[in-house]
């Protein structure tokens, strides 16, 4: 892990200077918290019939945020598109005010699947609920952002600065962690709380030096601005799991058919994401006010690239595997960071039974992204 330690910087971070004509990228592993930084919130809206007249079984699919940047958009896009149905489900995916709010939801019968940060899923199992993890969405894409006139080129320059994070979620202690991890001391580092959305404006106006964020847009809306940018890539250091697809324990029990239906629409509809991505983005579009196209695109690069394992899992086990030693180190990253109290038995609280029972496709998903990556990005599943 030595070897990326320190910072990525300007284009090197948005390394991926995608080889398609105007589009850049960044990488894997690494939008760590989008979801961890869920406030615990009431649900938006109510749920309710999706005024579907299909007679096939349904299901609510809840989503740790609302519509951004191209997040949502394979699920969108597979219930737009029918790929559920083609399954012999009837999924309503819905979005929710962050992670621990998604969790909840799920956990107490509200709706059948969800996903969400894994320190708010492991949380909520650690109060007793009954939640399963059955895949893994996205590895972590959060990092430590900043200008280059910042000169926080390494975790230990951080000491001295003035570093943003959000008042709730995982992404700013787990940034503190990563600096101890590397021997720095975060009781030198001054903290300030900041709402999602303001990180850039708050840099440039030079309120603070950084700001713990996703940090694709972060940067790309930087560079857009003029600014060369450097970022410190939390899960590098931590080598912690991002964002889980997850059920209750009473749905595998009783409606596992249907379990298994929803993994198979799910993985189709990332593998549509890395196949045809012109039509997710155009059954996508219209659901997200002022979408910005030119900005998400310089960023699909890093977002295949977290939505896929190494290759050398993907090619083997497939889309969506979770591998328990991986698990294990989350555990132990969350309790060290003061965001999990104990630690389990990981079998007690994840399968990977439905990504083996589809195996060929969840390779086959795998395999989408990484050719994709290979045509057009010069990024790849290993970036982070």
């Amino acid at each position: 892990m030595s070897s990326k330690e320190d910072t990525q910087r300007g284009e090197s971070v948005i390394q991926g200077r995608q080889k398609r004509p105007g589009v850049s990228g960044v990488s894997r592993r690494t939008f760590l918290a989008t979801g961890a930084t869920g406030v615990v919130a009431s649900l938006v809206g109510c749920l309710g019939s999706s005024g579907s007249s299909s007679s096939l079984p349904s299901a609510t699919y809840r989503h740790r945020y609302q519509r951004s940047g191209l997040d949502a958009a394979p699920n969108d896009a597979g219930v737009e598109l029918g790929l559920w149905e083609e399954e012999g489900i009837d999924v309503e995916f819905t979005t929710s005010n962050g992670s621990q709010a998604a969790a909840q939801s799920i956990a107490q019968g509200q709706d059948k699947f969800g996903n969400a940060e894994i320190s708010a899923v492991l949380r909520q199992i650690q109060e007793g609920s009954s939640l399963r993890i059955i895949g893994q969405v996205i590895d972590p894409m959060a990092g430590v952002v900043s200008t280059a006139e910042a000169g926080i080129e390494s975790w230990t320059d951080m000491e001295g600065k003035v570093i943003g994070q959000y008042p709730f979620g995982a992404t700013g202690p787990l940034a503190m962690a990563a600096l101890e991890k590397r021997g720095g001391d975060p009781s030198n580092v001054e903290t300030r709380n900041m709402q999602p959305g303001s990180e850039e404006a708050l840099m440039m106006e030079g309120e603070i030096d950084a700001a713990v964020t996703y940090f694709p847009q972060a940067v790309a809306r930087l560079e857009q601005n003029g600014y060369e940018t450097n970022v410190l890539i939390i899960t590098n250091v931590l080598e912690n799991l991002g964002v889980s697809l997850f059920t209750r324990q009473e749905v595998i029990d009783d409606e596992t058919e249907l379990v298994n239906s929803f993994v198979r629409g799910w993985l189709r509809a990332h593998k549509m994401f890395a196949t045809d991505l012109d039509a997710v983005i155009e059954a996508y579009r219209d659901k997200v006010p002022n979408f910005d196209e030119e900005l998400v695109m310089t960023t699909v690069g890093p977002i295949y690239a977290s939505r896929v394992p190494t290759r050398e899992l993907g090619t083997s086990r497939g889309k969506g595997w979770t591998p328990a030693d991986q698990l294990e180190t989350t555990q132990s990253v969350l309790r060290d960071a003061g965001l999990l109290e104990e630690s389990r038995d990981v079998e007690e609280y994840y399968t990977n039974e439905y990504i083996e029972d589809n195996q060929e496709l969840a390779i086959e998903t795998a395999e989408a992204f990484y050719e994709a990556l290979d045509a057009d990005y010069d990024v790849g599943p290993d970036y982070v």
